[in-house]
């Protein structure tokens, strides 16, 4: 009679355990025990569930690794593990959506104001020098010098330019750059120079690519930073 008593919760017991789901397993706050009490577990489950569990796990660790005390809050399951990584990825897509919207749209109104502004003027260079060092002309250094040419396209009087002119090899690489800012007041289709030079340094590829360029053999693109109008209208590309 006793043997028939004893055998009736231990019956019970098996039973809860083999009807006990892997996503009721509640994870292990030491995280030592993952390998013996929770892998079995991970391993009853999908292929996919498994991974989302994985992705919920090594969150979790790196959380921890870079200080975050919380880690797994006690009493979470296997299944709110993967609930929660479900949200999570969801929540990463999401991002990368507004992210890559967000670059998109700002691409788009940089090239409307690039072409806007290639419509307001021309710039070209219309000669580069190198300058040795002369210390009877108070030149200390070698210099680079630059002599470029802007040409007003609009109906507008304009009353500044500045931006970029990238120089580009044969091989169409962009060696170097040159910024230049002008303020001289240019008519409606007038034009304008203008000079400037910079110090040397051999040690700065970009000043030695351009310094070696030889005539015939590189272009120049410009890349506006902004057009200001004497009416106090502007183009602007980025910031």
């Amino acid at each position: 009679m006793k043997s028939t008593q004893m055998a009736a919760p231990l019956l019970a017991l098996a039973l809860l355990a083999a009807c006990s789901k892997p996503t009721d397993t509640i994870i292990p706050s030491d995280t030592s025990k993952w390998d013996t009490d929770l892998a079995p577990m991970i391993n009853k489950l999908s292929d996919e569930d498994k991974k989302l569990v994985a992705g919920y796990l090594m969150r979790s660790k790196l959380s921890a690794t870079f200080g975050n005390k919380e880690g797994i809050p006690l009493g979470t399951t296997v299944g709110t593990a993967i609930e929660e990584q479900k949200k999570w990825l969801a929540q990463q897509v999401k991002q990368e959506a507004e992210a890559k919207a967000l670059k998109e749209k700002m691409l788009k109104e940089q090239a409307e104001a690039q072409a806007a502004i290639d419509n307001a003027v021309t710039v070209t260079l219309l000669s580069k020098k190198e300058l040795p060092s002369n210390y009877q002309l108070r030149r200390f250094s070698a210099e680079q010098e630059f002599n470029i040419g802007v040409k007003n396209k609009t109906a507008k009087e304009i009353s500044g330019v500045s931006g970029v002119l990238d120089f580009v090899d044969i091989f169409d690489k962009t060696v170097g750059a040159v910024s230049f800012s002008m303020s001289e007041k240019i008519a409606p289709s007038g034009e304008a120079k203008w000079s400037g030079t910079r110090n040397y340094n051999q040690f700065l590829p970009e000043h030695k690519a351009v310094w070696n360029l030889e005539e015939g053999k590189y272009k120049t693109q410009f890349k506006a930073r902004a057009i200001v109008f004497s009416d106090g209208s502007k183009l602007k590309v980025g910031e």
